[in-house]
């Protein structure tokens, strides 16, 4: 494994008309890293999509296998939390970008990020993702674009479209199943309840394609989800006074913490 280059990985199910987009977005990141020295590749685990995702999936790999475009298969359907996992596990270098299908990078800002999270030693760094309805070009809407604050236990405003240390990911277990789209905002209070760290960076890190039948807008209102979280990080409400150690961190590569 290398310990400094970067997986981006793209879980897919049934996004074959965005795949090319996203794979694209994923190789020219991987393309300026490489030109700085720094190796990185791309990694698709498929999901057992039912669409045209695996053909055309085959013929991408064939086409960009050289410039580090893998495929990964999931002969059943078995949701994203074991995509991610299956990502975490098969991946060839300690970074890993989770880059849903349907979104894609800001290559230009993305070496910032991995120098931020070399710097600090955070498990997570993330920053403003640009929220934009299908076929119009300026975002409507900003998020993840705060720091890691109590409310977050109420409330998930950090999208799981980051950058990862995967060995301190997979060190605390990687994501559970159970909580379907909520796996990203378990995944977060359960690393700030370990001690580890998730750093604001206030660059844009990529765009986010909002659609109306993705997954967020499938699944059953959060409120369903809370108290099970509110009883495993937050009971009693003591983080109120018992803070974890990751609370209001934002860092910005050259000038440090701010």
């Amino acid at each position: 494994m290398d310990q400094q280059g970067v997986t981006i990985a793209i879980p897919n199910w049934n996004h074959e008309f965005f795949l090319s987009r996203s794979i694209l977005s994923a190789l020219e990141t991987i393309r300026l890293l490489k030109r700085e020295g720094i190796p990185g590749e791309v990694l698709v685990v498929d999901d057992a999509s039912r669409d045209g995702s695996e053909s055309l999936l085959r013929s991408l790999e064939a086409l960009y296998g050289r410039e580090g475009l893998r495929v990964l298969r999931h002969e059943t359907n078995r949701g994203l939390a074991a995509a991610r996992n299956s990502a975490l596990l098969s991946a060839s270098h300690r970074y890993i970008v989770f880059l849903d299908a349907d979104n894609y990078l800001i290559e230009a800002n993305f070496p910032s990020f991995l120098r931020s999270i070399k710097e600090t030693g955070a498990a997570v760094v993330y920053g403003n993702l640009l929220m934009r309805r299908l076929g119009e070009d300026s975002a409507f809407w900003v998020c993840s674009n705060e720091s890691f604050q109590p409310r977050i236990y109420d409330e998930n405003y950090i999208d799981a479209f980051a950058l990862l240390d995967r060995l301190q990911i997979l060190d605390c277990g990687g994501y559970t199943s159970g909580v379907d789209a909520w796996a990203d905002w378990e995944l977060w209070l359960h690393l700030a309840a370990s001690g580890r760290r998730l750093v604001f960076v206030p660059l844009t890190f990529g765009v986010y394609q909002y659609l109306p039948n993705s997954m967020m807008r499938a699944v059953d209102d959060p409120d369903a989800i809370k108290p099970r979280f509110k009883r495993v990080f937050n009971q009693l409400e003591f983080r109120d006074h018992n803070l974890t150690r990751t609370h209001h961190e934002r860092y910005f590569p050259g000038v440090g913490y701010l």
